[in-house]
């Protein structure tokens, strides 16, 4: 071009304008056509359903997207001669810039001619009015597009003539739904290993019968009074424990024998048997029963012929629905059943989608997992609430040997006497003695005999001794009647009525001990010495009653 500043800078102006138009003009066609395309895709997604519903508000960010992306693209680079034509046609210069530009390549006298006359008009050109741009009507009708469209993706309805996205919507669903039960079940699984005790019994249990084995290592035949402290602050802890134990969420219906077997349908004999196995402690059977499942589950993930494949589910639902029914109905354990509850989700998850197969298979297997887990947690509960049992009893008796006077023979065991020796040896010493647990011969008192006479007399109760007792009135009555009238009289009171009276309140009061014992929760080491108590009661008393008595 020569030496011409003016016109270079005017030149370099024009140009600079013409491609930002140039790009605007881009970006409104690109626009217009993102726009066109995305309406007609979504009037046909929401009147036939074809596919799944891809149209959410985010999505019509693609229309000014899709124009910025062609602006870059496809916009037009505007060359010296476009510049040039440009401004000759605006400034009305008879293709003197034009000239301009081919100074370089054409020779003659009449280039310095050109030259100053350019450079005299460039100063006088304004780019701005060579170039105008007029974005306001194109940058406003892109607005509105995308306000029209996004009023449609908002408040437009969603027709599903062929039950396509319905269909789309369930395989969406159950793929959240997978992902959640998975999450639910790492977190379950992470919270059962990090409370996770090893062996038969929880630590918690362990160290609280190792100290009550030290304690009756302790005992001594000339410190009955201590023994008998000593005795009774361990019962109290024990009786803690075996209450806080029975009445967890996962023992309180499971231990509750009077439950009818008959709740669950069909397969009453092997619920029956995983509940008395569970009860025990020893869940094997409803284990074996889930190693079962699981390898039909993995029978069921390389399985490839379909007809196989829905044996195998109906084999693993129904195997799942007795699971879930005796979680539900015998065991009541609301972390057991939502693991079975997940993997019947699963199994149901693989079975709509076959994408999802492989995941939802994978995830039953997980759960199935977990679900092994919580009944191993549930077997070592039940573990320790018979272990506590077995402590309570085993402290009753050393406290009935204790009060005897028969010191001398508790502390003939050596140090590695464990809870079942001490259990073994103070039920030998009460059987000779005469004074067993049992009832069925002629014994002398509730021992492995029958019912007989206890030898009574002063207990050696000491009332110094704080065992934390507190008063308290019964909210509930276990005995039937009421009493209306109590007056002395002098004379022989009318037998009859009276008589008949008593009888029935004996009677209702021996019927209403189970029920008793069991709703005040009363530990196992206790119940022998009330039942004897009861049993001990005589129907024929009221007839004894002296002249001048209190009668009511």
């Amino acid at each position: 071009m020569g030496d011409c500043p003016e016109s270079r800078k005017l030149f370099q102006s024009v140009a600079n304008r013409l491609r930002l138009g140039s790009i605007g003009q881009s970006a409104f066609v690109g626009s217009c056509v993102a726009g066109i395309l995305y309406a007609i895709a979504f009037v046909a997604s929401r009147l036939l359903g074809l596919t799944a519903d891809w149209f959410h508000p985010v999505t019509v960010l693609l229309i000014p997207t899709v124009g910025l992306l062609a602006a870059v693209m496809f916009h037009r680079r505007p060359t010296h001669i476009d510049t040039a034509r440009q401004i000759d046609t605006h400034e009305k210069t008879k293709d003197l810039f034009l000239t301009v530009t081919m100074l370089d390549s054409t020779a003659g006298e009449y280039q310095s001619l050109v030259t100053s006359d350019a450079e005299a008009r460039a100063p006088k050109a304004q780019p701005e009015r060579i170039v105008r741009w007029n974005w306001q009507d194109r940058a406003a009708w892109t607005a509105g597009t995308v306000v029209v469209l996004l009023a449609a993706v908002l408040f437009a309805p969603q027709l599903d003539p062929f039950g396509r996205v319905e269909a789309a919507n369930m395989v969406e669903q159950a793929r959240d739904d997978l992902e959640n039960t998975k999450k639910s079940t790492e977190v379950r699984k992470a919270e059962l290993k990090k409370n996770e005790d090893d062996g038969e019994l929880s630590d918690d249990v362990k160290k609280a019968v190792e100290g009550v084995v030290n304690e009756f290592r302790k005992m001594k035949q000339q410190m009955p009074k201590k023994n008998s402290e000593a005795l009774a602050a361990r019962q109290k802890e024990m009786g803690a424990k075996w209450r806080a134990v029975r009445n967890s969420d996962d023992l309180k219906e499971l231990m509750n024998r009077s439950e009818s077997a008959q709740s669950f349908g069909k397969n009453t004999r092997q619920l029956q048997k995983w509940s008395e196995g569970l009860q025990e402690g020893r869940p094997e059977t409803l284990q074996k029963a889930m190693d079962e499942m699981k390898e039909t589950l993995e029978q069921l993930r390389k399985e490839t012929d379909p007809v196989k494949k829905q044996e195998l589910e109906q084999k693993l639902k129904r195997g799942l629905k007795d699971l879930e029914d005796f979680a539900r109905e015998k065991v009541k354990s609301p972390q057991l059943r939502a693991a079975l509850k997940r993997a019947m989700q699963q199994l149901q998850a693989a079975k709509m989608d076959p994408q999802l197969a492989a995941e939802a298979l994978e995830g039953a297997m997980e759960s199935m997992e977990l679900a092994r887990m919580e009944l191993q947690q549930i077997a070592q509960s039940a573990r320790d609430l018979k272990e506590l049992e077995k402590a309570l009893e085993a402290i009753q008796r050393a406290k009935k040997l204790n009060q005897d006077g028969e010191q001398e023979e508790l502390d003939d065991l050596g140090d590695e006497a464990t809870l079942e020796d001490y259990a073994e040896f103070y039920a030998e010493l009460m059987a000779a003695l005469g004074q067993g647990d049992g009832e069925g011969g002629d014994g002398n008192g509730d021992g492995t005999g029958g019912r007989g006479q206890g030898r009574g007399g002063d207990p050696g109760e000491d009332d110094s001794v704080d065992t934390g007792f507190k008063k308290e009135t019964s909210k509930s009555a276990i005995t039937a009647g009421k009493v209306l009238l109590s007056m002395k009289v002098k004379g022989v009171s009318e037998a009859g009525d009276t008589k008949q009276q008593y009888q029935q309140l004996v009677r209702d009061v021996r019927q209403g001990l189970s029920e008793a014992i069991e709703l005040e929760e009363i530990p196992p080491g206790y119940v022998p010495s009330i039942k004897k108590y009861f049993n001990t009661l005589d129907e024929s008393e009221s007839d004894s009653q002296p002249v001048g008595s209190d009668a009511e």
